[in-house]
């Protein structure tokens, strides 16, 4: 009785869901919605690009407006010209102190870090021994 019932469930439930198959499509062709098939189709941008493909600083586009004006553009490239050349290296003396500064600063924190151990481990050694002959 129940098998029959499942039965009849599932061919109540079956006989709709297959008329929905009228209503797919019969192929996979990529169908354009209506709203994107009026768009106005899109040309390429007519920025001039440098040989890697960057857009050159202050190569305007045939029909854009002014972006950026040629004074801007030379203190640009003056203001990091050479940067690799003005920049100076750290010195070796200089190197030399702060990785002392830094490696005495590991030896103070361990030292603290080591004596608070041995602290805690005699003071429960020491609770360890009271506990013991309190018993």
């Amino acid at each position: 009785m129940a098998r029959l019932r499942l039965m009849a469930t599932l061919a109540l439930i079956g006989a709709p869901l297959s008329a929905c198959q009228a209503l797919l499509p019969r192929d996979d062709t990529p169908t354009i919605l209506p709203a994107l098939a009026t768009a106005p189709p899109t040309g390429s941008s007519s920025q001039r690009l440098d040989a890697n493909g960057y857009p050159l600083i202050g190569a305007f586009p045939k029909a854009a407006t002014t972006q950026v004006s040629n004074e801007e553009v030379q203190a640009t490239r003056d203001r990091f010209a050479n940067v690799a050349a003005r920049a100076t290296p750290p010195s070796d003396a200089a190197y030399r102190q702060r990785v002392g500064e830094l490696q005495s600063i590991a030896a103070t924190q361990q030292a603290e870090a080591d004596a608070r151990l041995r602290a805690a481990s005699t003071g429960d050694a020491a609770a360890d021994a009271a506990s013991s002959r309190a018993q």
